[in-house]
């Protein structure tokens, strides 16, 4: 789903919306739209409450101001860290982060933008429970800090780490912690709610369809009944290429290969450049049968670029996938593998 990047290159900037750019959250698709649950109308025999009266006297609150950039040492290691990291020195990549750890020291978003470089260096090795770790580390500080999107982000991008290790339930957690986290926030107050609610419901329909694929029975019934559900909400207030990708999705795990190959060629892979999407575009376009078209999108994907946690997962789902069956691990098309 098209969302916020994470790339190495501007390890600082703010995330966007989930296409690869700078290091930013993962995985996703510019297709937040995760409110933090919008409340429900309220029935007609409830009145609401009168909305509170400010005056010159108790004036609005003024929303949060955004962090300053970050002071010139630390981004200078930062800098350094993802300079060594392109050319594969971990070690240095390492004692730069360091630096850059001493340097931000009580500063929750510093930490979390160490943190979030460190996910890089640990992901681009393959070592996503070193990458995970890196945000565990400091989700207890950024908890503290409603004013900030960190958390936030944070969450977002461990979703796709903990299904890069094959655990779509507790990449579900995680989704569940963002809308929580959102839900507490004070950041952009004009568009948290709606990208709260379009990053749960998106994630949500995503990865509760992964997890059916290990179960069986009724337990499997219900899950891909509440993936549905998740994905009918998405579908209303979502963006519609993030739609057809959970559309194609579904349908290659259905086994609905002309569905899933219809839904694949509603998205054009050259205007849709984040990774995530691209890969579920292979997914639906291998199902359907265009293998042709779905190795165009592979070679798309192969192209030299940043590193990043999202690239990093999505290149070696990639090669899973063309293993052989029985040497397959897991990925979100074959999520049944354990």
């Amino acid at each position: 789903m098209r969302s916020t990047p994470f790339v190495v290159v501007a390890l600082v900037a703010l995330h966007a919306a989930c296409a690869p750019a700078p290091i930013a959250p993962a995985a996703c698709p510019p297709t937040p739209t995760c409110s933090a649950v919008a409340a429900p109308p309220l029935p007609a025999s409830v009145t609401a409450p009168p909305a509170p009266v400010t005056s010159a006297a108790t004036p609005a609150a003024p929303p949060p101001a955004e962090p300053g950039p970050p002071p010139p040492a630390f981004q200078q290691a930062l800098d350094a860290a993802a300079r060594a990291m392109a050319t594969g020195d971990t070690g240095a990549a390492d004692r730069q982060l360091a630096a850059a750890a001493a340097l931000a020291g009580a500063d929750a978003h510093l930490a979390y933008l160490v943190a979030r470089a460190r996910a890089v260096r640990f992901a681009s090795t393959g070592d996503f429970e070193s990458a995970a770790a890196a945000f565990v580390a400091v989700m207890p500080a950024l908890a503290r800090h409603p004013e900030l999107p960190d958390e936030f982000w944070s969450h977002n991008a461990m979703m796709m780490m903990r299904e890069a290790q094959g655990d779509p339930a507790a990449a579900l957690a995680e989704n569940d912690q963002a809308t929580l986290s959102a839900a507490r926030g004070a950041w952009d107050p004009q568009g948290r709610d709606a990208l709260a609610f379009q990053k749960d419901r998106w994630h949500r329909a995503y990865l509760t369809r992964m997890l059916a694929e290990s179960r069986t029975g009724s337990a499997k019934q219900a899950l891909v009944q509440y993936a549905q559900a998740a994905l009918d909400e998405y579908r209303v207030r979502g963006f519609p290429d993030s739609v057809a990708i959970l559309d194609a999705y579904f349908a290659a795990l259905d086994g609905k290969r002309n569905e899933a190959l219809a839904a694949a060629r509603r998205v054009d892979p050259v205007k849709d450049d984040d990774l995530e999407d691209l890969y579920l575009v292979v997914v639906g376009l291998e199902a359907g049968g265009d293998h042709a078209a779905a190795e165009a999108v592979r070679r798309s994907m192969r192209r030299p670029g940043g590193a990043g946690v999202s690239r990093a997962i999505m290149l070696r789902w990639l090669d899973v996938d063309a293993k052989a069956p029985q040497a397959r691990g897991f990925t979100p098309w074959h999520a049944g593998a354990r």
